[in-house]
């Protein structure tokens, strides 16, 4: 990735939408391009924590995995998003796994160059604290719909967050049932009575991982989104 794609990535960020030019540029210069291919892995959790990432293009899967093995999958990381936020503040290690849901690019920025910025640039200070206080209340409003909001309200929501994510009624949500129902802190088989609930009443069509949102308003008002 060239520098001038790079600081336009990094314009766009949360994080450090506040830089000058000069300032997106030293970051830029320091930072490495990644592929990965579908289902690769980008790193594990409890592993050494020191770098930030910019997902450039595609989607990262976050998770972690539970006593019995299985993945509980936490978030999806999509284009202009950060992961590792806290690993800027801290030095550690992972606190969960990532893996592409499909051919991802990331720009990685190494902990030293971030940390540089934030001790000479009080608004990369701010901005970093800003994030932190994003990722706690998103944090607080998925718990806050596994109380409130039963399953098929939560899968209305998912649907409805990825239409606003690529702009249009017709969505690839990437991932499978199974996937959704760790993410949603459900069951596959729940998740498919919802999506053919959803279909029955001419919300939806469902083709695979193919959705598409046929009636928003009646999906908005069913997830009082």
């Amino acid at each position: 990735m060239h520098d001038n794609e790079a600081v336009a990535l990094l314009r766009a960020t949360t994080l450090l939408k506040e830089l000058d030019e000069e300032d997106l540029l030293r970051l830029a210069s320091r930072a490495v391009t990644r592929r990965f291919r579908r289902g690769q892995v980008v790193f594990t959790e409890g592993e050494p924590a020191d770098t930030l990432l910019v997902v450039a293009s595609g989607r990262l899967k976050i998770l972690t995995k539970a006593d019995d093995g299985r993945d509980h999958v936490l978030n999806i990381a999509g284009p202009r998003e950060t992961l590792g936020e806290l690993n800027i503040v801290e030095a550690g290690t992972r606190s969960a796994s990532v893996e592409a849901l499909e051919p991802s690019i990331a720009l990685v920025l190494d902990r030293s160059a971030v940390w540089e910025l934030v001790r000479e640039r009080p608004a990369v200070a701010e901005q970093l604290i800003r994030a932190l206080v994003a990722h706690v209340r998103r944090l607080t409003g998925a718990n806050a719909d596994l109380v409130f909001l039963d399953l098929p309200r939560r899968v209305a929501k998912l649907l409805l967050l990825r239409m606003r994510e690529v702009g249009r009624p017709v969505i690839e949500l990437g991932l499978t049932q199974t996937e959704i129902a760790s993410l949603l802190g459900g069951s596959r088989q729940s998740v498919n009575q919802a999506l053919r609930e959803f279909e029955r009443r001419t919300w939806i069509l469902s083709e695979g991982q193919t959705i598409t949102i046929l009636q928003v308003d009646r999906l908005r008002r069913f997830a009082g989104d």
